[in-house]
């Protein structure tokens, strides 16, 4: 017989904290929810506390709360970060605490008529004031995943034509695919499924690809090719996929689902043009067919359909303008094949190939640990205080990888993975 839905949901919960954020014993994990999340957050809290977890620290968020603040705040308080904000996330770098961010909106577009500029205060504020936390997230000194949790809102915007809890049922049904909860043993499938994005790794390694381009000639509205965007990466890089281990040897998952291949790029090498695929949401703003131009690593020239004003506050943050991540993703990935839009970058990031405008992964460049900001900097390593993905990958998109020996290599045709470089895809 197979599992009900809520024994799936249950199976889901307990997967997350056994291979999402492989929680240890005596380990503290903290989660970031809505409060519609809550029904879902009480069985992540009894999976980790079977596990063995310490303590449970939950940061409960509310939109229409958060609004407030942005809406009626005086502009001089925008930049209160109270110092006991700091000092817990301190002790939560000390003491090693796990991270869970569940996803999921419970009031999709409800910044749309907030001043980006405003938003752009308060997330360029935290940003800094906790840049040694998102750098202790980035670079695995603790196991951290993000994974999404459906709200009535978020799936009747995946599913426009069902009713709110019909809707509801089938994006539940959709993630826990995507997240091979379905399966008879899910931890298996997933190292399974990790084994594969390695395939991928061990190519570009071997290849030693040093610059990936995007190419989609399908012509754009000024007559040229929709996308032709050649991404440089730093001269050490290492590509990484699928499950990643922290400084101290744990193995956890990032994302749930993941289906991206990615590397760090040189901050100053990437040129071309690109136009995005899907929508991405800057400080919770939607921002929809977009285009971005290069050179010498820098944006020169942008302009969206949707969220013109939100794309030039995200510019406007220093280091924005240059790229932190690419990322290759391909399109028979089951998000992919799912055929719908998320209205979440944890998904819709996993359907395409994407890039990342921001802050960097160190651990993209091999080397990085034993380096300083400084030398990180040297390196073309991007540093900023956003890291915002924007979905670039089309199903008429060709990639090729330049390797390091002067050969150009296929990697990808209409946005598929080539036999060589991933066999059993």
């Amino acid at each position: 017989m197979s599992p009900t839905l809520e024994q799936q949901i249950a199976r889901y919960a307990e997967l997350l904290i056994r291979s999402g954020v492989n929680l240890q014993p005596g380990q503290s994990l903290r989660i970031g929810a809505e409060l519609e999340h809550v029904e879902f957050v009480r069985l992540v809290v009894a999976a980790a506390y079977k596990a063995g977890a310490r303590y449970v620290h939950i940061d409960w968020t509310d939109a229409p709360t958060a609004k407030q603040r942005l809406l009626h705040s005086q502009p001089e308080y925008l930049t209160c970060l109270p110092d006991y904000e700091v000092a817990r996330h301190q002790e939560m770098v000390q003491d090693g605490w796990a991270r869970l961010a569940l996803t999921g909106d419970a009031y999709p577009d409800i910044y749309d008529d907030v001043d980006p500029t405003r938003m752009r205060t308060i997330a360029q504020t935290r940003a800094q004031k906790l840049k040694f936390y998102s750098h202790a997230q980035m670079a695995n000194h603790i196991p951290w995943c993000v994974a999404g949790v459906p709200t009535r809102a978020w799936a009747q915007k995946v599913f426009p034509d069902l009713d709110p809890i019909e809707a509801q049922q089938a994006l539940w049904a959709l993630v826990l695919r995507t997240c091979r909860v379905d399966q008879p043993d899910p931890v298996a499938a997933w190292q399974q499924h990790d084994r594969m994005l390695k395939q991928v790794v061990d190519f570009m390694a071997r290849n030693e690809v040093r610059a990936v381009r995007f190419l989609d000639r399908q012509p754009g509205p000024d007559g040229q090719p929709h996308t032709d965007l050649t991404v440089g990466l730093t001269d050490a890089p290492r590509w990484l996929g699928g499950g990643a281990v922290t400084t101290k040897g744990i193995a956890f998952f990032p994302n749930m689902p993941t289906e991206e291949t990615f590397t760090t790029p040189h901050n100053g090498r990437t040129t071309g043009w690109v136009r995005t695929s899907k929508p991405t949401f800057p400080f919770e703003r939607k921002v929809e067919n977009a285009y971005m131009r290069f050179v010498d690593g820098e944006v020169v020239e942008y302009h969206a359909e949707t969220g013109q004003a939100v794309l030039d506050q995200f510019f406007a943050i220093p280091g924005a303008r240059r790229l932190g991540e690419v990322a290759l993703v391909d399109m028979r990935s089951p998000i992919t094949q799912a055929n719908r839009i998320f209205f979440d970058i944890l998904f819709d990031e996993n359907a395409v190939s994407h890039i990342a405008f921001g802050e960097a992964y160190p651990e993209g460049m091999i080397g990085s640990e034993s380096m300083r900001e400084d030398e990180l900097a040297a390196h073309g390593v991007n540093a900023a205080d956003t890291h915002v993905d924007f979905m670039i990958g089309t199903p008429t998109m060709t990639l090729t990888g330049q390797c390091a020996d002067g050969r150009t290599i296929t990697l990808m045709v209409d946005g598929q993975f080539t036999p060589e470089v991933s066999p059993t895809v």
